[in-house]
């Protein structure tokens, strides 16, 4: 028993930075999430877009009030389209329309037109609240009866529904973080076996080279997790009615850049441990880190501002901006042009990466392993 106790504390020391970062993951997963759902978010305001055809006292009235809550942006009828509908900067636009001054103050109702982008589920339920507040604040000096002078007419710029479901808010992240944890501990795990049996090196004595062997193993990786990605977002629509967007193609090519990025991912955890046993906490923290920075929980806007600063830099993000033009806005190929390429870049760099240190680690086994 003393015997087996030092051997694995020789382990440990051996393994110092694999013991160390099973301690720090806990801390990071407990930071991030705190963060995210706990953190002060006050530096944080909504961005609203305003469209002020009416430029009379009670739209100057309700842009004030908005602008006690909200990032009030001012633009023209287009530009504001483009604000919710192409850059995504806001959950919707308000448009006061002409003669709404002077239809309040004759008790006439008028409709304010919002512009939605429904796939910001969480900023357009909060905008359109502190609309409905607003209202009251801005028309009490020319409304002392408090009537229903205001009817919000809403029209959907980014897919052809006026509301997303929570399964479709929240499913295609899940199915994603699964795939994540499949795939990377599959790959990387699968590759020291094969050099830990010495199938790696029997086979390099055929005519094939390393980087050629290395990416056969791959590719059976790469379908295995095409197919698993793609029947847990099937069940999810079947089961649960999340919609897949408009292109089925689309889909197929968006789940291939996504799992392409993972396989790579795994191949790099492969590289950066030198033993199978390395790989659950490097893993781990990888796929925390994926999943958390690349809005897999949550949606992006209810993290703190330096977690959207930082999210760009994570391949996840890019999948998920795909993920929710598709499912959540109803778009095809054209709108995952950026977030596949993106993705395909990110692939290819992680996988000359990964081939380059998983490479030097396999020959420095290898070479351990020879008899001198």
């Amino acid at each position: 028993m003393v015997a087996m106790l030092l051997k694995d504390l020789r382990l440990l020391v051996r393994d110092r930075w694999v013991v160390l970062l099973s301690m720090v993951v806990p801390i990071a997963v407990i930071s991030v999430i705190a963060a995210a759902l706990l953190g002060d978010d006050s530096g944080k305001r909504l961005s609203i877009a305003v469209v002020d055809e009416d430029h009379g006292p009670v739209a100057a009235a309700f842009k004030t009030a908005l602008s006690e809550h909200a990032e009030v942006v001012e633009l023209s009828r287009d530009d504001a389209a483009r604000f919710v509908r192409d850059l995504n900067r806001g959950p919707l636009a308000v448009i006061f329309p002409p003669g709404l001054s002077d239809n309040y103050r004759r008790g006439k109702p008028s409709d304010v037109q919002l512009l939605t982008d429904p796939a910001q589920e969480t900023g357009l339920r909060a905008a359109k609240t502190l609309l409905l507040l607003m209202e009251k604040k801005a028309g009490s000096a020319t409304n002392p009866l408090n009537r229903q002078l205001i009817e919000l007419a809403e029209q959907n710029l980014t897919g052809n529904r006026l509301a997303v479901t929570p399964f479709e808010q929240n499913l295609p992240g899940f199915a994603l973080m699964f795939v994540l944890v499949a795939v990377i501990f599959a790959t990387s795990m699968a590759l020291h076996d094969e050099n830990d049996w010495r199938t790696l090196s029997r086979l390099l004595v055929a005519p094939v080279s390393f980087n050629a062997l290395v990416l056969g193993k791959l590719a059976a990786r790469f379908v295995v997790g095409v197919v698993q990605f793609l029947l847990l977002l099937l069940w999810a629509r079947f089961a649960f009615g999340v919609s897949l967007g408009s292109s089925p193609t689309a889909v197929i090519v968006l789940v291939c850049g996504v799992v392409f990025a993972t396989v790579a991912t795994g191949l790099v955890v492969a590289g950066l441990t030198s033993r199978r046993q390395q790989v659950q906490p490097l893993a781990l923290a990888i796929v925390i880190a994926l999943s958390g920075l690349g809005g897999l929980w949550w949606p992006p806007s209810m993290g703190p501002a330096w977690m959207g600063t930082v999210a760009p830099a994570f391949y996840t993000t890019w999948a998920m901006r795909g993920l929710n033009d598709l499912v959540l806005r109803n778009r095809g190929m054209q709108a995952i042009a950026v977030p596949v390429t993106v993705l395909a870049l990110y692939g290819a760099a992680l996988l000359a990466i990964g081939l380059v240190l998983f490479r030097t680690h396999a020959g420095a086994r290898r070479a351990a392993a020879e008899p001198s």
